[in-house]
């Protein structure tokens, strides 16, 4: 690791968006509504772990997945 990177860069790479299994997280609640083209494609990412059996088969995990995906892709 590079000592050059900001704490929010460090926060950011640091982030795991699903706990382990049989371990409850400290987990907010939220809501959103999203388009039926974008339900339909986070749905099929779960059908698709299913049928794999890969672990984070659920709605929410994908979703968490995405985000924090999307933060540590970002450029601030």
């Amino acid at each position: 690791m590079t000592t050059d990177s900001t704490p929010q860069q460090k926060t950011r790479a640091s982030l795991a968006a699903n706990h382990p299994h049989g371990k409850k997280g400290a987990f907010v609640k939220i809501s959103v509504t999203l388009p039926p083209e974008v339900y339909e494609l986070i749905a099929t990412e779960v059908v698709r772990r299913k049928m794999s059996k890969l672990p984070n088969a659920q709605l929410s995990a994908v979703i968490r997945e995405a985000v924090v995906a999307h933060f540590d892709e970002a450029e601030w």
